[in-house]
């Protein structure tokens, strides 16, 4: 029997009724005739695949990818790109009405490149065999080429996959502007000559297996993002997206609209990254960052890049209080978790002039911005396309205190 497909979910799923109960539907898009194969059944819902598509949606494209039924890491690769941005758009738009009873001009998204994006990537390895994991098992999808990841990446992914890994469980391979790769290995009983023979043309690897050791070259590599020059370590948060990073942090400058005499206060503040790009037009910045290998970096760029009107702060955003005052403007960029109560509260007492929110979830900004908007308006959102292919979607919001 077939089903017409009413809508799509947050997910990209299409939904539909399958008797009397909802069906989520992976591969299909509103407005399609389509056969489902039923993958899951509970009490309230049911999940399913599309088997065949009996009248195609014009924003239907096939999929270049031959993993893409089985592996979970991409979503909406079955959509032409331009919906996909469609689709993002009135996602945070639904998602901020729906959380956050917000009603706000939600700008069309900032494009990618749509594949070959990626300049990280984890990868899972069980008895020998390096992948990702098919979707919601444990169960590996043996990769040779991901079409997310860049040339770099995957140029090292097909010399791993000649090797013998039964030894390892996990692999971490980081690439820079100029294809430099970072990769890290775990596992017990590591054979690092093996590796680094076989390896020899990366430059920079680290093992662990017990404890972390660099047995060639750095823990760490320096990458450019426009003008500026950072070190990103193996365990650094740093974006993903290598060719729209510089449009984000353009939007979030363009936003902040400084002058030249503003005082910032980063929250979140990772290596640096957004602060720095932002001290060259503030009067100063303050950046506080949980992660103690984050500031080490932060304070590395700091130097890399000769910035002198910045300072870095080792510290939960949630025990900050009354530690910064006269803040002009307040750069949040959390992680999917958002804003704690404590943060929030800390943010509310430093009463800056404007904030800046970077989301990379909207459900918890919605949750956030709800708190928020007791004291400052919500002006509007620039969704960021960071992941192409997939549900995910970045946002910069903008709020002025009223």
């Amino acid at each position: 029997m077939s089903y017409v497909i009413d809508r799509l979910d947050d997910f990209g799923r299409g939904i539909t009724k399958v008797g009397s109960k909802t069906c989520f539907v992976f591969n299909a898009l509103e407005g399609e005739i389509v056969d489902i194969d039923i993958t899951n059944s509970n009490s309230k819902y049911l999940e399913g695949v599309s088997s065949n598509v009996l009248n195609k949606s014009n924003d239907r494209k096939n999929s270049e990818c031959s993993y893409y039924n089985v592996c979970g890491g991409c979503n909406i690769m079955h959509m032409t790109y331009q919906k996909q941005l469609k689709f993002k758009k009135y996602k945070v738009e639904r998602l901020l009405n729906k959380y956050g009873e917000i009603n706000v001009l939600v700008n069309d998204v900032i494009p990618s490149n749509e594949f070959f994006y990626r300049n990280k990537v984890t990868l899972k390895v069980i008895n020998g065999r390096l992948g990702y994991y098919k979707e919601k098992t444990h169960e590996i999808i043996n990769i040779s080429k991901c079409l997310l990841l860049s040339d770099a990446i995957n140029d090292v992914v097909s010399k791993l996959n000649r090797l013998n890994l039964s030894c390892l469980n996990e692999i971490i391979i980081r690439s820079n502007y100029n294809g430099e790769i970072l990769l890290l290995i775990k596992g017990n009983n590591i054979d690092s000559k093996y590796f680094l023979d076989n390896l020899y043309d990366i430059s920079n690897i680290i093992i662990d297996d017990d404890k972390v050791k660099v047995v060639r070259g750095n823990s760490y590599f320096i990458d450019k993002v426009s003008d500026m020059s950072f070190k990103v370590s193996i365990d650094s948060f740093y974006q993903v997206n290598h060719y729209n990073v510089e449009n984000l942090y353009n939007k979030v400058l363009e936003y902040a609209n400084l002058t030249g005499k503003e005082i910032v206060l980063d929250l979140y503040c990772g290596t640096g990254t957004i602060g720095m790009f932002l001290a060259r037009k503030a009067s100063f910045v303050y950046g506080v960052e949980i992660n103690k290998s984050a500031v080490d970096d932060a304070n590395y760029n700091k130097m890399l890049n000769n910035i002198s009107n910045i300072e870095f702060l080792c510290s939960d955003v949630g025990l900050i209080k009354n530690k910064y005052k006269d803040i002009d403007l307040v750069i949040i960029d959390p992680p999917r978790a958002g804003l704690s109560k404590d943060a929030i509260s800390n943010v509310l007492a430093i009463n800056s002039k404007k904030i800046i929110y970077v989301s990379c979830d909207a459900i918890t900004l919605a949750r956030d911005l709800k708190f928020l908007k007791e004291k400052y308006n919500i002006c509007e959102v620039t969704p960021v396309d960071m992941f192409p292919n997939t549900y995910h979607c970045e946002s910069i919001t903008v709020l002025e205190r009223r």
